[in-house]
């Protein structure tokens, strides 16, 4: 009788034992499903994140270049009207550039006595 009550107890701890193994994989399945899903949408997310910062980067290189590019044919084009200029009126041109001159050294001095 003791040996049955026994088995009937091992019996019963075994398959205790086996409902919680079964519980125990369902649960770790439904997590990895779950973990599975949330990388897939995450992934989509992610690279859609990095898509738009690198169309950002690129937008802000191309108008640096486009400024820098402007900036560069302004001053070739303010060079070439002033060479003009000097070749078309070289008295004008030497007086501008004595009175900025004079004026520049006046500026000058003037900040120096004042301290």
């Amino acid at each position: 009788m003791a040996h049955d009550v026994t088995g009937k107890a091992l019996s019963g701890a075994e398959q205790a034992l086996q409902s919680t193994r079964n519980a125990t994989n369902a649960g770790l399945l439904r997590a990895e499903q779950s973990l599975q899903s949330l990388h897939q949408h995450a992934d989509p997310a992610i690279d859609e994140l990095a898509h738009k910062a690198l169309d950002l980067a690129t937008k802000s290189i191309n108008l640096v270049a486009d400024t820098g590019e402007r900036a560069r044919q302004r001053v070739l084009e303010l060079s070439e009207a002033t060479n003009r200029y000097v070749t078309e009126q070289p008295t004008k041109a030497l007086f501008f550039a004595a009175a900025a001159g004079a004026a520049l050294t006046a500026l000058l001095l003037g900040g120096r006595r004042g301290r």
